[in-house]
């Protein structure tokens, strides 16, 4: 790629709960799978990351970086999850300034659980300054918009009135995973991810966990964060029988992955119809074969990929948990699954980007 141009990345989503040993602000899930991963491995471009910020005197949007140095120097703008109150014009006057405006959409804010803990917060009864109307017409009048998957493309046409659109499936960085060695003994079905942030997913698995024999199945979280409700409490089983992590930046994610089996329950919600392959595609990098629901996005990673094995009922759940307490069974179908998605790798979804920047110039 050539080096006539910058881009300022500018995701909102930064943890409020994790920082990097070195001190430097962390990168919610999103904000790395959808940015923050690729940035190693486009090297020749030149590009700058952190928080947006709009200069009126300007008309133009710049990034604030680690160092709080602010960079109006850009001439493609990547924001994501950006909804306060004016950047929708504000996107107006940069484009007219010259600035090419790229948004990316990764979740379907408008489809949110009631218990969902982002509901109240992008709520425009609730919160005036920051939400779904004001993302609304930040999508809208983007030169472009890019999404994670089939269902967002076509609900930002539809509905968000945005123009242009094209899909950057998720990826996932394989140097970073060590695929798990699966060994005789208790098997471990683990989840990682925040109970503050489901939509009573979890809930799926409390008739089944429970039932599973405690000599045999042992339970793992990834993701425990104190005030949030317990991985126990939302599936049913005695805390005993769970081992924790706890909510870690998204960069240590994949050698915080200790058990046998990944699971992936999502109820049937408009906002889990746009979630993407992600936690099936690190389990696979992990080496740890997994159960998904039915979820469109699940259900399509199985159907092109040949990958999980897909529960619609309750003893389809328990069938899947037995056959995959036996480690050979394991061992090979975990082999079988991280084979099939190699073309899932960051370095290949950075080449996607990379056309995706280069399409807008």
């Amino acid at each position: 790629m050539g080096c006539n141009y910058k881009v300022g990345f500018a995701t909102a989503d930064w943890s409020q709960s994790v920082i990097e040993e070195d001190g430097t602000p962390t990168m919610g899930g999103s904000g790395w799978i959808r940015i923050g991963q690729y940035r190693k491995y486009l090297p020749d471009l030149n590009n700058v990351i952190g928080t947006l910020v709009f200069n009126n005197s300007l008309g133009i949007f710049g990034v604030t970086d680690w160092e709080e140095e602010h960079h109006f120097d850009c001439e493609i703008i990547y924001m994501q999850r950006w909804m306060f109150d004016s950047i929708g014009e504000n996107i107006k006057i940069a484009r007219k300034n010259g600035q090419t405006i790229i948004n990316d959409l990764d979740d379907w804010y408008w489809g949110l659980h009631t218990t969902h803990f982002a509901k109240s917060k992008v709520d425009p009864r609730l919160n005036k300054d920051q939400n779904i109307v004001h993302y609304r017409n930040a999508i809208a009048n983007s030169d472009l918009v890019v999404v994670s998957t089939p269902f967002l493309e076509e609900k930002a046409k539809t509905k968000l009135g945005a123009k242009n659109v094209v899909i950057l499936e998720n990826h996932v960085d394989f140097d970073r995973f060590t695929p798990r060695k699966h060994q005789e003994g208790k098997t471990i079905i683990g989840w990682h991810g925040s109970t503050g942030h489901r939509s009573d997913d979890l809930n799926e698995l409390k008739g089944i966990f429970p039932q599973l024999p405690e000599e045999q199945f042992s339970f793992h979280h990834t993701g425990y964060y104190g005030g949030h409700p317990t991985f126990w409490e939302e599936t049913g089983v005695t805390q005993q029988r769970v081992s924790l992590y706890p909510m870690v930046s998204p960069t240590k994610l994949p050698r915080m992955l200790p058990f046998d089996i990944g699971v992936c329950p999502l109820n049937d919600i408009p906002f889990n119809h746009a979630k993407s392959w992600i936690k099936p595609l690190e389990y696979a990098a992990a080496g740890i074969p997994f159960v998904t629901s039915k979820a469109p996005e699940y259900f399509r990673f199985r159907e092109e990929y040949g990958v999980g094995r897909i529960a619609r009922k309750f003893i389809e759940w328990q069938r899947a948990f037995r056959a995959l307490s036996d480690p050979e069974v394991r061992a090979e179908e975990a082999q079988r699954n991280w084979n099939a998605v190699q073309n899932l790798d960051v370095k290949k979804g950075a080449l996607r980007l990379e056309k995706i920047l280069e399409s807008v110039r």
